[in-house]
């Protein structure tokens, strides 16, 4: 049976990013709600949570902005998309005024294979043809409300998604081989050569002075 085109909207519910004015408070060291950004949002379709940045508690208004597991967010605003998966350590967070957030209907979408959609490079393609370029390129609701996607039936797409599952994993493993061996490399390059590389400094000890040696002299043979 091959795929059906059908509106994102009438598989999601695509909500609006909250209003900037939400965000004048974040902060990594402030106590609060963690805030994605589309800095937030790697190319594996995940959330990095390593350097994600709060907003405090005393802020109201997020509580329609919060995300769940299954819900996808998007950057809008610059680098439009960037999609990530929310996953079960995302609960209760919110997403940044540089986002939107969509919530598909999971009895008719699989989650997993949505995102992979969205990100796969034609459709990027798609929707950047429909994005409005004022200084940067911003996508509506609109835009993304209207955007087709090609649906297999749900166990077609649930076997998708195991497949892209496992493929996600392989790559995160090799990218971390890849950040250990960049770390390797460089150590060797320290250790190689030591205070030779340029800008380091070698500290020495106090009143430590450096061995002089006497100039050499040339050596003439004597006659008896």
């Amino acid at each position: 049976m091959s795929p059906q085109s059908v509106r994102l909207g009438d598989l999601c519910a695509v909500t609006a990013s909250p209003s900037s004015d939400l965000f004048t408070e974040l902060a990594l060291d402030a106590e609060g709600t963690p805030v994605v950004t589309p800095a937030d949002i790697t190319d594996a379709q995940r959330i990095d949570p390593e350097a994600l940045r709060q907003v405090p508690d005393t802020v109201t208004g997020l509580a329609r902005f919060r995300l769940h597991p299954g819900d996808l967010v998007m950057v809008r605003l610059g680098g439009v998309g960037k999609v990530a998966l929310v996953d079960e350590g995302a609960d209760g967070w919110v997403y940044h005024s540089s986002c939107i957030r969509i919530r598909p209907d999971a009895e008719r979408v699989d989650p997993v294979y949505l995102a992979a959609y969205l990100a796969h490079p034609p459709v990027v393609a798609e929707l950047l043809s429909h994005v409005q370029v004022v200084t940067v390129p911003v996508l509506t609701t609109q835009a993304l409300e209207g955007l087709p996607v090609l649906l297999p039936d749900v166990g077609r797409q649930r076997i998708m998604a195991g497949a892209l599952r496992e493929v996600g994993l392989q790559m995160d493993l090799q990218r971390r081989i890849l950040t250990r061996l960049s770390a390797v490399r460089q150590g060797l390059f320290t250790q190689m050569l030591g205070d030779e590389l340029p800008g380091v400094t070698v500290s020495r000890a106090t009143g430590a002075m450096p061995e002089r040696r006497m100039p050499r002299t040339r050596r003439t043979n004597r006659m008896s």
